[in-house]
């Protein structure tokens, strides 16, 4: 009795971990921030009118296949006992795509590394007054040690920032939403457009909320691939990624409150909702400044990782050294600032990872159904 209560504990903890693992890896520096937001659902109505502000549907598809993507993607990793992304895709995408496609994830991986160092400085700089180099520095140093600890620390970094991530805007929007209809006076600010770049790219709302899943589940993948062989069982797989995308959901439905509530006032900020969060006390924006960092520590440790298992056998070095030349590589572009490279890269890679998505989906259908 007492090994099978041992058992259901250690499957109810990876279970969250797990879940921690796929929030960690999806909300980084653009996601927290808001400015993912606005740059894929800017097109939108940023204004709902009198009443409690609308998710938006793309909002609520795009959180429905979070959650179907993260069952989809654990469930997979699980039986497939995968290593690394390069592993996870060849099961499903012949020769020479599979080779194409884990080239394009892994460059994507780094891009999505240097865009987490480059939100870091922006953190940095706007919340305590440190160049926005320190910023960089300080998180490449975290990011170093974090991913050489191996997939414990991978597990339990998420697991302990992860809840603290969805919390903050969730609470931020709370208060938004209760002063609204208290009849407070929100802040009014000049609206300020200099950093919205809205991409031809991003047409319309369904294509906007496909592409926004698509290069965030690019992350997920190197993430879910990297643990397969240290899932327990497969409903724990699924269910750690349902759960996951279920969090996912509420924090992308909590941002785009805000963005509602307080509209062209803070979309032209690079971080959104810490310009906010800053309307409700000096705590609230400090909280929020924390909440950030560990959105950007996140994913930056994630990917670090998903590198490092791709790249270690190439190299004839330490994995501790593999990790720290990824990093500071990866500190370079960085420098050229938050806003630019998330608006440049990401509805680009968007668009490359959409057959993935399909590839992925029709797997999973078929490994409900029993067929191989």
């Amino acid at each position: 009795m007492i090994s099978i209560g041992a058992c259901q504990i250690l499957r109810k903890n990876r279970m969250l971990k797990l879940a921690a693992s796929y929030v960690g890896a999806v909300v980084g520096a653009g996601f927290a921030s808001g400015q993912e937001h606005v740059h894929f659902f800017f097109k939108m109505p940023l204004q709902s009118g009198r009443g409690i502000p609308f998710a938006g549907p793309g909002i609520l598809l795009a959180g429905g296949l979070f959650v179907l993507f993260g069952a989809a993607l654990g469930g997979l990793a699980f039986e497939y006992q995968t290593f690394s992304s390069e592993e996870f895709l060849r099961q499903f995408v012949p020769w020479p795509l599979c080779t194409i496609y884990d080239s394009l994830m892994t460059l994507f991986i780094f891009w999505s590394l240097s865009i987490m160092l480059a939100g870091s400085g922006t953190l940095f700089e706007q919340s305590i007054g440190l160049s926005s180099r320190a910023g960089i520095l300080i998180t490449a140093i975290f990011t170093i040690f974090a991913t050489a600890a191996g997939i414990d620390g991978l597990l339990v970094v998420n697991l302990i920032m992860s809840p603290f991530m969805v919390i903050m805007p969730i609470l931020v929007a709370i208060i938004s939403m209760w002063k609204r209809a208290r009849g407070f006076l929100l802040p009014i600010c000049m609206p300020n457009f200099k950093n919205v770049l809205v991409s031809v790219l991003i047409p319309s709302w369904p294509l906007s909320a496909l592409l926004y899943v698509s290069y965030n589940i690019l992350l997920a993948v190197g993430v879910f691939a990297s643990i397969g062989r240290d899932i327990p069982d497969s409903g724990t797989a699924q269910r750690g990624g349902i759960l996951g995308g279920i969090a996912l959901m509420f924090f992308l439905v909590a941002i785009q409150i805000v963005l509602v509530i307080y509209g062209a006032s803070i979309a032209g900020d690079e971080l959104p909702m810490l310009r906010a969060a800053s309307h409700h006390g000096l705590l609230i924006a400090r909280c929020y400044s924390l909440a950030l960092w560990f959105a950007m520590a996140t994913t930056s440790v994630c990917s670090a990782f998903a590198l490092s298992q791709r790249l270690s056998k190439h190299f004839i070095m330490s994995k501790f050294s593999v990790i720290a030349v990824i990093t500071i590589v990866a500190g370079f572009p960085a420098q050229l600032g938050f806003a630019k490279l998330v608006a440049t890269v990401y509805p680009i890679v968007g668009y490359m990872g959409l057959p993935v998505l399909a590839i992925i989906l029709f797997q999973f259908l078929k490994m409900q159904i029993g067929f191989r």
